[in-house]
């Protein structure tokens, strides 16, 4: 009799459990594009630039505006917007990430446009360094093996006209900017791998005033990491691919700056 009751007592707990358990799933909320909810809807990589958005997560918008407290991004049809993540503790026993309302990773295929409106740079040089926006974008890191490095050839320092005062600079590489640290292709072609928005005097930190204004930071990337897979340089799918991006970056709107 003794060891029956304990069965009961038992099979009450799993019960108790079992209730509590589908009392969570029933109370938990969706990500809303502010950060709200438990659980972000796209995973990128951990870096300040965004990265690689999985295909099996559900967007968090796309065809719509992307808004929350801090800025306001249109969202054209095929493109998807999902909030950033940042690495806030890169110790040795492991990476601590968390949702950054401030960045959006905005892709289309391979295609990543980030955008960070609160961009923080570490370096003392003005206007930051290369590798502060370019580092973890997939199709940097596949040509630039050194970091902090650089490698090709850009439009800069004027580049090409975007929308205000704001210009795009193209980096691409071939095989005669082969240097120490930098991957390059082997078909014989001009490979693209990065575009920054800058504006004069801004470098890549937009609108940056220690003290004062964080930074405004925009990259244009390509979720690849084999450089002869690179989009070819000129070539008419790249150029409408980087101004259907500058055209959605020309509708950001940054709150309370």
């Amino acid at each position: 009799m003794e060891k029956r009751n304990n069965w009961a007592v038992v099979g009450g707990v799993v019960v108790i459990a079992a209730v509590i358990v589908a009392i969570v799933l029933l109370t938990r909320t969706p990500l809303e594009p502010d950060g709200k909810g438990d659980q972000p809807t796209n995973v990128v990589d951990d870096t300040t630039t965004g990265g690689v958005v999985k295909d099996d997560q559900k967007p968090v918008v796309t065809g719509t505006v992307y808004e929350n407290s801090k800025f306001s991004i249109a969202i054209p049809k095929g493109w998807t917007a999902s909030e950033a993540i940042i690495n806030i503790d890169s110790k040795s026993d492991g990476a601590t990430t968390e949702l950054n309302p401030a960045a959006v990773n905005i892709t289309n295929g391979k295609w990543i446009l980030y955008v960070n409106v609160d961009a923080n740079q570490a370096s003392g040089v003005p206007g930051g360094r290369f590798a502060e926006i370019g580092m973890g974008a997939p199709s940097v890191d596949a040509v630039v093996l050194v970091e902090p490095g650089e490698c090709g050839r850009s439009t800069g320092p004027e580049g090409t006209p975007a929308f205000a005062n704001y210009s795009r600079i193209d980096d691409f590489i071939s095989v005669a900017d082969a240097t120490t640290g930098c991957a390059t292709p082997t078909d014989g072609q001009d490979h693209w791998f990065f575009s920054y928005l800058t504006s004069p005097g801004n470098g890549f930190f937009n609108d940056y005033v220690l003290g004062q204004n964080p930074g405004l930071v925009v990259t244009m990337a390509y979720n690849e990491k084999v450089v002869n897979k690179l989009p070819i340089w000129n070539s008419d799918s790249l150029t409408k691919a980087l101004n259907d991006m500058t055209s959605i970056a020309s509708t950001l709107k940054i709150k309370n700056r």
